[in-house]
């Protein structure tokens, strides 16, 4: 039974480290080859997260906006209820 639990245990840290290095290099391949990815942007209203505007994950240096000249900074969500994932604005 120890045996078992340690396999286990092995198999999924393994597992967990893998997926990381995968979904890393993904991201770092689609950054390299220009492409932009696109995720909506949301502000905090009340209890919930409504959509303002689309952003992107890479950082260009300028924060996502809820307008492209300007207005309060916009997030990704994390869950229905919070949002708070920052977002770069995307190229005109």
């Amino acid at each position: 039974m120890k045996n078992v639990k340690l396999f286990l245990s092995v198999a999924l840290f393994t597992a967990a480290v893998g997926g990381a290095f995968t979904t890393a290099a993904a991201k770092n391949a689609a950054a390299k080859s220009g492409a932009v990815i696109t995720m909506p942007g949301y502000i905090k209203q009340g209890p919930t997260c409504v959509f303002k505007n689309n952003c992107q994950t890479v950082n260009t240096g300028i924060l996502c906006t809820e307008t492209q000249t300007g207005g309060a900074q916009i997030f990704g969500q994390t869950d229905a209820t919070h949002c708070a994932v920052q977002l770069w604005r995307l190229p005109n």
